[in-house]
C-alpha cells in the first residue's frame, strides 16, 4: 500500500503555512485527537470496561509523556504532584489549538508567536504510537512507526524552517 504522507512549511512574517496531503491531515487529527483525549480529565464514554481499558492506556501513555524527573521515587512523586497537572493541561491546552487549527482543506495557518504549540504538541503526539527513545520510519509497512515518523519529520521541517541555522545540526 501506498502512503502519501507530505507537507510543505512555508514562514511568514506573521504566521506559518503548512500545507498537508489528505493522508496527513488524517494522521495529525488521529495522533493528536489521542493525545488531547488522554490528556482531559473526562473519562471515556462507555461501558466500565471501556472506562477501565480507556484508564490503563490513559496511565501508559502519560508515563511517556511525564516520565519520572529523578530515580528517586520521592522526588519524582513532589513533582508531579506539584507540576504534573500543569504540564498535562499545557499540552491539552496546546493540542486542541493545534488541532482547531488543521482545516478540512488548504494550508494550515498557525499564528509564529505560538508556533511552539506546534512543535510540542507533535513530539509528544508521536509517543501516541511509539515509546520515547524509538525512533519513527515513515517507510515502515507497521503504521505505529510509520505515524511517528511522519510527526518527526514535519517536528523538524517546522524547526528548519524556523531556525535554518540549526538544519545542519539535525542534519549533521
Amino acid at each position: 500500500m501506498s502512503w502519501s504522507h507530505g507537507f510543505d512549511v512555508v514562514v511568514g512574517e506573521n504566521q506559518v503555512l503548512l500545507n498537508l496531503t489528505e493522508h496527513t491531515v488524517s494522521a495529525l487529527r488521529e495522533g493528536i485527537g489521542t493525545l488531547a483525549r488522554y490528556l482531559d480529565d473526562m473519562p471515556a464514554q462507555g461501558g466500565f470496561k471501556d472506562r477501565l481499558m480507556f484508564r490503563r492506556d490513559r496511565l501508559e501513555l502519560l508515563d511517556r509523556l511525564l516520565p519520572p524527573v529523578s530515580e528517586y521515587s520521592p522526588s519524582a512523586q513532589e513533582f508531579l504532584a506539584r507540576w504534573g497537572n500543569d504540564l498535562r493541561v499545557e499540552l491539552r491546552d496546546a493540542a486542541r489549538r493545534v488541532l482547531a487549527s488543521i482545516p478540512d482543506a488548504g494550508p494550515v495557518s498557525y499564528p509564529l508567536v505560538n508556533v511552539d504549540d506546534w512543535i510540542r504538541v507533535l513530539g509528544q503526539a508521536r509517543l501516541v504510537w511509539v515509546p520515547r527513545g524509538t525512533s519513527g520510519d515513515t517507510r515502515s509497512g507497521d503504521a505505529r512507526l510509520r505515524n511517528a515518523g511522519l510527526f518527526a519529520e514535519l517536528q523538524g521541517q517546522l524547526v528548519r524552517a524556523l531556525r535554518p541555522e540549526l538544519a545542519v545540526q539535525l542534519t549533521g
